[in-house]
């Protein structure tokens, strides 16, 4: 946080009590549309570095808004994904920020990625073209050999990967009986995705709450540099009527 003097603070606000009746609350109303703006801007920023975007969609949708009063206790602005974006509703953005869950409908199922990477969630691919854009349709894909006990499938697949000496994506059943997409390598056996289940959740990637506390820590230098182009303007307002 940057050290602004208390004292100069208070005086600034006082010339601004004096100067004119609305100048006080107009600064603060500038101050908070300042920090909302900050935020937005900072919050794009980790948008960029935090995932893969597929076009400007998604950090098109994050800026913010504000309720412009004279009374100090309604004030508000607000920095965030806008609920909607060009006609689309979005909380694409809100889902990362909180590590909430997805959920395909009908037939259809979400790629198995760790993290969204922008668009909408409801850009949904059927199985079958899923498993086929892993080249995965039955296990003696991967295995000469492939034995018909569930149990042993993943042992199975475990020891092509070592012989191999590569990683692989495979579908089977593991020994509890969870049918899915696992990632095989010659020190596990990881489940990619539950193809029983239609629910993803998603990883937890604050890009939010980073930008807005960022902005929060320059509240004070904010205000001082608001105050101060008021004070101006009004100055220059008295000297106009003179």
């Amino acid at each position: 946080m940057i050290d602004v003097d208390v004292k100069d603070i208070k005086k600034l606000t006082d010339n601004l009590k004096q100067v004119h009746k609305n100048a006080f609350p107009k600064t603060l109303w500038y101050t908070l549309n300042s920090m909302a703006k900050e935020a937005s801007l900072n919050g794009k920023e980790n948008i960029a570095k935090s995932f893969i975007l597929r076009n400007k969609y998604i950090q098109g949708s994050v800026g913010y808004n504000s309720k412009k009063s004279f009374n100090i206790s309604s004030m508000e602005s607000c920095a965030g994904q806008f609920a909607v974006y060009k006609g689309k509703h979005t909380g694409q953005l809100e889902k990362q920020e909180f590590g909430k869950s997805v959920i395909a409908k009908g037939k259809y199922t979400f790629a198995a990625t760790p993290s969204a990477r922008g668009g909408n969630y409801s850009k949904t691919i059927r199985k079958r073209n899923f498993l086929n854009s892993l080249g995965v349709k039955n296990l003696s894909d991967f295995v000469q050999y492939p034995t018909k006990d569930s149990s042993k499938q993943a042992a199975q697949a475990q020891a092509f990967s070592i012989r191999n000496k590569k990683k692989i994506n495979v579908l089977l059943t593991n020994r509890k009986g969870q049918k899915g997409i696992y990632t095989v390598s010659k020190r596990s056996v990881s489940l990619l995705y539950d193809l029983r289940n239609k629910k993803t959740n998603i990883k937890r990637t604050q890009w939010l709450k980073p930008a807005s506390d960022k902005a929060a820590a320059q509240a004070e230098r904010i205000y001082m540099v608001e105050a101060q182009k008021r004070m101006d303007r009004e100055i220059s307002k008295g000297f106009q009527r003179a």
